[in-house]
């Protein structure tokens, strides 16, 4: 009786998942007609997975924790910073995307190993992060470029002030002379400007996307010297110089950290195969003739 009920149940549930698959499926193929995207896309998958996940995606809006509502808001916030295609998905739908790869990770492990659950529980651990170490890493790159960028910034901006450019004409003019993340958003105030954005609301956005204190301090004084018309040039040059030192005892801070750092792999790694080096002839030696020597 109950084999027949879990039979039931299981081929209940096997028609509502292959039903919910083929429902994604043929939204996901009626877009790529509208849209003239074709099946050889790279970014085909991720079309699929993000009309996948919109029922789960659902769902976790419902969970109202406190430290899973934290985690989804800094994966926004990080997201948020990246390029296509990050910008299409959102922290909850980023978290399911964790999930899968998880379950992924723990089905290809039971295939290998079998059913070890060390194996499997580490298995599925790695593969949960992996996806939000990748994402923190593009972040940390980006912001690091903006933040050594920025001096160069401000001093090309004063120099090109002072010659007589004014400053959306300089903004144009630097897009083209920067490279990296700060010139694509420099090219995106520009565009925003063009649709008739007020410059200093685009120079907002941009630092409410990052929120770094240093891009915070620029923005605020570009747009109280553009509000005033007074001393930009001058104080531009102050920006830079204040960039440039908090940038340099950051750099400092950082080589003082380096032997702090260096303790761990050398407890981990190094001693222990010096160790071994050392103390394996003698070991071997006693074994084989019962004394040291």
């Amino acid at each position: 009786m109950y084999l027949i009920l879990a039979s039931l149940c299981f081929f209940i549930l096997s028609i509502i998942i292959i039903n919910y698959l083929l429902s994604t499926f043929i939204i996901v193929s009626n877009k790529m007609k509208q849209y003239n995207v074709k099946k050889h896309d790279k970014y085909f998958l991720l079309s699929f997975f993000i009309s996948f996940s919109k029922p789960l995606v659902f769902i976790l809006k419902k969970i109202k924790t406190k430290y899973f509502i934290n985690y989804i808001n800094k994966v926004n916030s990080i997201l948020k910073t990246l390029q296509y295609p990050y910008t299409n998905l959102n922290g909850y739908s980023f978290f399911v995307l964790q999930f899968v790869i998880m379950l992924i990770s723990i089905l290809v492990a039971v295939i290998l190993v079998g059913f070890d659950i060390v194996i499997i529980v580490c298995v599925g651990i790695l593969f949960f992060i992996l996806p939000y170490l990748k994402i923190y890493e593009e972040n940390r790159k980006k912001v690091s470029l903006i933040i050594r960028q920025l001096p160069n910034l401000a001093d090309l901006l004063s120099v090109m002030i002072v010659s007589g450019v004014d400053f959306n004409n300089a903004l144009v003019k630097i897009a083209s002379i920067l490279q990296g993340t700060l010139s694509s958003e420099i090219k995106n105030i520009i565009s925003k400007v063009s649709f008739g954005i007020d410059v200093k609301a685009a120079l907002n956005e941009m630092a409410e996307k990052y929120n770094l204190e240093q891009l915070n301090l620029f923005v605020r004084a570009v747009n109280s010297s553009l509000e005033s018309g007074l001393g930009i040039s001058d104080a531009l040059n102050k920006i830079s110089e204040q960039i440039k030192i908090e940038n340099a005892s950051i750099a400092e801070k950082k080589a003082q950290e380096a032997p702090v750092k260096m303790l761990i792999p050398m407890t981990l790694l190094i001693l222990p195969t010096i160790f071994i080096l050392l103390f394996a002839p003698i070991i071997i030696s006693f074994i084989r003739t019962g004394s040291f020597f």
